[in-house]
């Protein structure tokens, strides 16, 4: 069986920039798996990725190789690789929504004619499309999840755009017998997997949970989108949402960006702040801070998810994967536990069956 997995990315930031730094360090690395949640997914290695296909909309960007690409502003992630040129020139796409009325001046849009997205796609024999372009570029999400279908590549969402949980591209994806994962990729380590973690823990210990918040304080991309207050509900709703099915009842819950520092750069501090009640209705809180890198946060989940969505296409699945959207996005079709996840991912990932 050939192993290698051809992948395109769609938006070339700092977690673009992470996980082609990553695999580059993992290809080196062969003997450590350090940092990798599941070293092999049904027999695949995080270095049997490949990357054969990029599309952004910066002039710095558009033209470049996708290995000098990743490094040109703004990105501002942590180097840890050095990738050999790839041979993959990012391609221009249209902008469409994809820049913020906030963080739109540190972009340069090209002035490049868009590519014919399928066409690259085709040309590039690409089978999967990972979708990272900004919060709130729905027109662009759903451009790349069109040119995936038109192309035959499996889509992964990792935005808040709705294309994994929305019927209509459930059920194209499922006539054309293509894998779809979404919506918006939950972090190896990050805010909403720590505070839904800790929550659903508290509840199993019996404790009963009255109040909540969760904010984040960053200086990358995404975090300056939060002060556009249309993309910050976005962002807010599908974090909210995810934090609060931890839990099995309703209690008041706010999850979300709070501010932007711009010397900060890929960096992100999130507070946590919890009170409830334990044995004999007695009172606690506790508050809880956590300070990381975006870029390989994201990238850290995206190297499962890639691998998963391969073995999906190795047994011919298409349409929703339930297990995987679950373990590894906010916002997945179907909400699952984080143990009923997992359950449901390992009967997946151990099973033979095809469709």
């Amino acid at each position: 069986m050939n192993r290698e997995i051809r992948v395109a990315l769609a938006g070339i930031g700092n977690c673009s920039s992470s996980l082609v730094q990553g695999i580059q360090h993992y290809s080196e690395k062969n003997s450590t798996t350090i940092g990798i949640r599941r070293p092999k997914v049904a027999g695949y290695l995080a270095q049997d990725i490949k990357f054969v296909a990029a599309f952004d909309v910066d002039k710095r960007k558009v033209g470049k190789d996708l290995s000098e690409a990743i490094f040109v502003e703004p990105n501002n992630v942590r180097k840890i690789a050095e990738p050999a040129k790839l041979g993959e020139k990012v391609a221009m796409a249209q902008p469409l929504d994809g820049l913020s009325p906030v963080a739109g001046a540190k972009i340069q849009i090209s002035d490049s004619k868009p590519s014919n997205l399928p066409r690259v796609l085709r040309d590039a024999r690409a089978e999967i499309l990972v979708n990272l372009t900004p919060t709130g570029a729905s027109k662009a999400s759903e451009m790349y999840a069109e040119a995936a279908l038109q192309s035959g590549c499996a889509l992964i969402n990792a935005t808040p755009a709705k294309i994994a949980s929305n019927r209509k591209w459930q059920l194209k994806y499922r006539k054309k017998t293509l894998p779809l994962a979404g919506d918006d990729v939950m972090d190896q380590i990050g805010s909403t997997i720590l505070h839904k973690s800790l929550l659903s823990f508290l509840v199993k210990r019996g404790l009963h949970l009255d109040e909540t918040y969760q904010l984040d304080i960053g200086g990358g991309t995404e975090s300056q989108i939060a002060l556009d207050k249309n993309r910050y509900e976005i962002k807010r709703r599908v974090k909210t949402a995810a934090v609060a099915a931890a839990v099995p009842y309703k209690f008041p819950i706010v999850a979300g960006s709070s501010d932007f520092v711009d010397f900060m750069e890929n960096r992100r501090t999130s507070y946590f702040w919890i009170r409830g009640e334990y044995f004999a209705e007695i009172g606690f809180t506790m508050d809880i801070r956590l300070s990381l890198e975006d870029g390989p946060s994201c990238a850290g989940a995206l190297v499962d998810t890639i691998r998963m969505v391969r073995v999906a296409m190795d047994r011919g699945l298409g349409g929703p994967l339930n297990a995987v959207s679950a373990y590894g996005f906010k916002a997945p079709p179907q909400e699952m536990s984080t143990e009923e996840a997992e359950s449901e991912l390992d009967s997946f990932l151990q099973s033979t069956k095809r469709r």
